[in-house]
C-alpha cells in the first residue's frame, strides 16, 4: 500500500478506557508526529459544557453532537478547513488556539499569569 495523504482526523469519544480525547491528547503531545496540527474532529453524545470544555482543552478542532448528518460533518470541515485558528503549544496546553472569537482588553493585569489546569474528570460528571 502507498503513502496516502490525511487531510482530517475522526475521533469519537466512547465511554472506554481509550478514547477519542486521550487520542486527540497522543496525537497533539507526540514531538515528532506529522499529525499533530491535523484538524480532528471529535464526534460524541456527551454535549454537556463540562463536555466541551474537556474535548477543548484536549486539542479537539471541532465537536460533532451525535446522532450526526450529512450537513453537520461538513458544516465541522469546512469550519476546520476555511476557519483555521492558529496552533499553540505550550506547557499547559497543546493544540488549535481555543479562543474563537477575538475581544479587545482594555485591562491592565496579565490574565495569563493565573492560568492552571483544571482537574480530570469523567465523562460521566456533566
Amino acid at each position: 500500500m502507498g503513502t496516502q495523504r490525511v487531510d482530517c482526523i475522526f475521533v469519537d469519544n466512547m465511554n472506554q478506557k481509550e478514547n477519542g480525547l486521550e487520542l486527540t491528547r497522543y496525537i497533539r503531545h507526540e514531538e515528532n508526529n506529522s499529525l499533530r496540527e491535523m484538524p480532528i474532529i471529535l464526534c460524541t453524545a456527551f454535549t454537556g459544557l463540562q463536555s466541551i470544555t474537556r474535548a477543548r482543552d484536549a486539542g479537539v478542532t471541532e465537536v460533532l453532537a451525535k446522532p450526526v448528518s450529512p450537513d453537520q460533518i461538513m458544516e465541522k470541515m469546512e469550519n476546520a478547513f476555511l476557519n483555521k485558528r492558529s496552533f499553540v503549544d505550550i506547557e499547559a496546553y497543546t493544540g488549535p488556539d481555543r479562543r474563537r472569537r477575538t475581544v479587545d482588553y482594555a485591562g491592565e493585569e496579565d490574565r495569563r499569569s493565573s492560568y492552571a489546569l483544571p482537574p480530570k474528570q469523567d465523562e460521566q460528571g456533566d
